[in-house]
């Protein structure tokens, strides 16, 4: 294989989407197409490079981005590489390519133009109703969107905070491009946005902004003895008696936390749980409880003679209870029961 000098290499192929022309004719056969041909693309051999051709994609009318693709692992000179490849991207053909690339760069623009910050509007346009927006209400950050005209196939993200700036937004069949971060949706482009309107995550501008609010934090977070518990004040261990709490320390001043005084009797417990503070009011001692059983604890008798129980339950006295009045006789001449010891003959059966 020899390596061309402006010299286009005709290619054996077949495909309805492929072209052996040069730039200009396959530039002015889209163009000519009018609104039909948006959207679409066509495929030359690349005049730069040996082993490459050029997809001419138009994005909207009058307006074309020329994508590079390489090849590899091509049978002859003549022929297509069987290996596609635009950037980290591999596809096997001209179909796939057309399918998976153009297809999907077609879907991110159908999301730009149908987006409610987008306006069909050339650049200085846009930053004129900036401009005359931010003079009616100085308070409020506005921002649109529209087609950047230096770069085809980006959008320019045009903003006023001072004065009118810009950003690049690139496309990809992911999603959307700012700086080195890849978005799945506009809208998740636009909030990072809004959270850092100087410049994408990672890039120069937002490092000095981050800098710039980290000045402004507070002062770093305390050593580790002084550090207050999440969990609350606990009771310093035996070995550190002689150093006490950071909290119970009294040239440190009080706690940063509110102090409780929840049954602290006194200030030298080494917990820092109400030291510095006024002891709490002793509670008067409950009432002296008389002995326990086991101790020759007698309780007294109340004065009198016991009061009589009919029940008969656990009663001492030997008076028996009167009998019981006698049944009047069953009805319907039922036999009363046999006396007490009489055999059971002659009783109806159960």
């Amino acid at each position: 294989q020899s390596k061309r000098s402006g010299r286009i290499t005709r290619r054996a192929c077949a495909h309805p989407a492929f072209r052996n022309a040069k730039h200009d004719e396959i530039e002015k056969e889209l163009k000519d197409g009018g609104d039909a041909m948006v959207g679409e693309a066509l495929i030359r051999p690349s005049a730069k490079k040996h082993d490459c051709l050029a997809v001419h994609w138009l994005v909207r009318p009058g307006i074309m981005k020329v994508i590079e693709v390489g090849e590899e692992d091509k049978d002859t000179d003549a022929s297509i590489g069987n290996i596609l490849k635009i950037k980290n991207e591999v596809f096997s053909g001209i179909d796939e390519l057309l399918s998976r690339y153009i297809m999907s760069m077609n879907d991110r623009v159908e999301q730009i133009v149908h987006h409610r910050k987008f306006v069909d509007k050339m650049e200085d346009e846009v930053d004129e109703d900036l401009k005359a927006a931010k003079k009616k209400s100085p308070a409020g950050i506005y921002y649109q969107l529209c087609w950047n005209e230096d770069y085809p196939g980006y959008i320019s993200l045009r903003y006023i905070i001072n004065s009118a700036r810009s950003h690049h937004i690139g496309l990809s069949p992911d999603g959307f491009v700012w700086g080195r971060q890849s978005y799945p949706s506009i809208d998740r482009l636009l909030n990072d946005f809004k959270k850092n309107p100087r410049g994408p995550p990672g890039s120069s501008a937002a490092k000095v902004g981050a800098t710039a609010n980290k000045s402004k934090a507070q002062a770093p977070p305390p050593k580790p003895s002084e550090r207050t518990s999440r969990w609350g004040s606990r009771n310093a261990p035996a070995s550190t008696s002689s150093q006490g709490s950071a909290w119970a320390s009294t040239s440190n001043g009080p706690p940063p936390v509110p102090v409780s005084t929840w049954g602290a009797s006194n200030a030298d417990n080494g917990s820092g749980w109400g030291k510095d503070q006024p002891a709490a009011p002793q509670r008067p001692p409950p009432p002296s409880l008389p002995p326990p059983p086991n101790q020759g604890f007698q309780p007294s008798l109340p004065s009198g003679p016991p009061p009589s129980f009919d029940s008969g339950w656990g009663a001492s006295s030997s008076s028996q209870r009167p009998p019981p009045p006698s049944m009047p006789p069953p009805p319907h001449g039922y036999p009363p029961p046999p006396p007490q010891g009489a055999p059971m003959s002659g009783y109806p059966p159960r």
